[in-house]
């Protein structure tokens, strides 16, 4: 095999690559790119899987040999991004030896034959829709914080997909914070008899960690086609897929408290940066101690922030608009930062049921018809001693 590349054109694939690369080194082909091209074709496949995810695109290149091998991605990676900014040659020797040449620059590296590369599934379905690449990856920043690490429970860590006709929504839980995000936009229906779109489905963290880094921030669609088991993602160049986690989602609408007995709107960036003050005392790390709680007391029209830790105090103000009496609740600080940094909304309303029942966070005072985003956090209290 020898082909050559533009370097700017094979450092971005090769970089979109890393994502569908084992970091486990389980397997030596799972660490691997395939490159996959036939004699006279001007383009190049480049493949990685994980066995759990993958990527896939094709990009130009010339052609003199054609072949199927696998490179180290991470090795290949780290050598390009050092070559100059010229054109980049590989060329791999019937003893799977290759040169990565670039102007008076060459490397050797060591090849593998591209039919032990493990097979891919199938990357097509017959259900799926397409959304604005901008749409999606602002979504997906809006519910990430609350997608549990680790959970006996492994719906919870991914994101729930509700997809109802014009609809779309996302769902997070982690035992602690529920976020829920819902978009009104222009969902294209490429289920087959155009029928109405409706579609559920949990889909890994990590590979919408993955996939954030992969989605522009323009206008450009993407496509999500489902199959019986995976879900993928279809961009202009690119074709990103993941299993998904199978079962069935909490119902989380029976744990957002339906009648609370206080209501409080304030400015959203005043309860930010009172917090974050806070923070600096809460999560002293530079003494090694427990993240101590932030205490909110909600008292006519103040809302008074302090807590106190090893390292020391802190109290402040923010000024509310409050319906219902006064109360005294406890939060993890970050938790409650996280929410609030994720809604979108200048003011916000805080629904509280009791000082040990979770609150939930939505907009307020927005013109609806000038927003198509909507949201709604829970974070849960901490009890107080």
């Amino acid at each position: 095999m020898r082909i050559t590349f533009e370097k700017s054109v094979l450092e971005a694939a090769v970089n979109d690559s890393l994502c569908a690369v084992s970091d486990k080194n389980t397997y030596q082909t799972l660490e691997c790119i395939r490159f996959r091209c036939a004699d006279g074709d001007s383009s190049c496949s480049l493949t990685t899987f994980d066995l759990n995810k993958g990527f896939v695109t094709d990009i130009a290149c010339r052609v003199e040999r054609g072949g199927n091998y696998l490179i180290n991605a991470n090795k290949l990676n780290r050598i390009i991004r050092f070559l100059p900014d010229h054109y980049v040659t590989l060329d791999i020797n019937d003893k799977k030896i290759v040169q990565v040449i670039s102007g008076r620059s060459k490397f050797e590296l060591h090849a593998l034959e591209g039919e032990t590369f493990p097979n891919i599934p199938e990357l097509d379905g017959e259900r799926g829709f397409t959304v604005s690449c901008e749409v999606l990856k602002r979504m997906i920043a809006q519910v990430y914080f609350a997608i549990a690490v680790t959970d006996q429970r492994p719906m919870l860590c991914g994101a729930y997909f509700i997809v109802d006709d014009e609809k779309l929504k996302l769902i997070s839980c982690d035992g602690n914070r529920l976020a829920v995000r819902e978009t009104l936009c222009a969902l294209g229906n490429k289920n087959k008899d155009l029928s109405s779109l409706n579609l559920s489905f949990i889909v890994p963290g990590k590979t919408l960690s993955q996939l954030s880094r992969l989605l522009s921030d323009d206008d450009s669609e993407i496509a999500v086609i489902l199959a019986r088991k995976h879900v993928i993602f279809k961009m202009e160049d690119k074709i990103f897929f993941s299993r998904l986690i199978e079962g069935e989602y909490i119902d989380y609408n029976r744990v957002i408290p339906k009648e609370p007995k206080i209501s409080v709107v304030l400015d959203r960036m005043a309860f930010i940066s009172s917090l974050e003050r806070a923070s600096l005392v809460t999560e002293d790390k530079s003494l090694g101690q427990v993240k101590s709680s932030v205490k909110l007391n909600f008292e006519g029209d103040t809302l008074k922030v302090f807590c106190e830790s090893l390292s020391g105090s802190v109290y402040d103000e923010v000024a509310i608009e409050k319906e219902g009496n006064d109360l005294l609740i406890g939060f993890n600080c970050r938790f409650l930062l996280d929410a609030l940094k994720s809604a979108d909304s200048e003011k916000i309303r805080i629904a509280i049921t009791g000082p040990l029942m979770g609150v939930v966070i939505t907009a307020e005072g927005r013109d609806d018809e000038a927003c198509d985003t909507d949201f709604l956090y829970m974070v849960c209290p901490v009890r107080l001693s």
